[in-house]
């Protein structure tokens, strides 16, 4: 997800990955090796089908603090924001390096929206 003011400026970038988790040596849910490798205390971070995921980033606008008539004052340089979210899809093994594309991901869904302060 990528945030940008409208002179181009990047304000925000951040990505998540979407994986699944298996256990290191667990057996279902008998405890083989102890608790830290039980395969039901690994969390499940993929995208089910069907299943709705909303997200949710905090951005900050860019401001400065300004001082007018004894007192302090927010002062936000940009009001709009132009936000992108790209879902990419990256098979098990890949290479999963920020900002690199490889040969077998493609672009799955992408959307984009003005955000304002007002």
């Amino acid at each position: 997800m990528t945030a940008k003011t409208k002179d181009g400026k990047e304000v925000f970038n951040t990505s998540k990955i979407y994986t699944p988790q298996s256990p290191a040596k667990g057996r279902g849910d008998k405890m083989v090796y102890g608790p830290f490798r039980k395969s039901g205390m690994i969390a499940d971070t993929t995208l089910q089908p069907g299943k709705k995921v909303v997200e949710t980033f905090e951005i900050k606008f860019p401001y400065e603090d300004v001082e007018k008539d004894g007192k302090k004052t927010r002062d936000i340089k940009a009001k709009e924001m132009d936000v992108t979210v790209k879902l990419w899809y990256m098979p098990a093994g890949g290479d999963h390096k920020k900002g690199v594309v490889g040969k077998d991901q493609y672009l799955f869904y992408e959307a984009s929206k003005t955000v304002t302060v007002k």
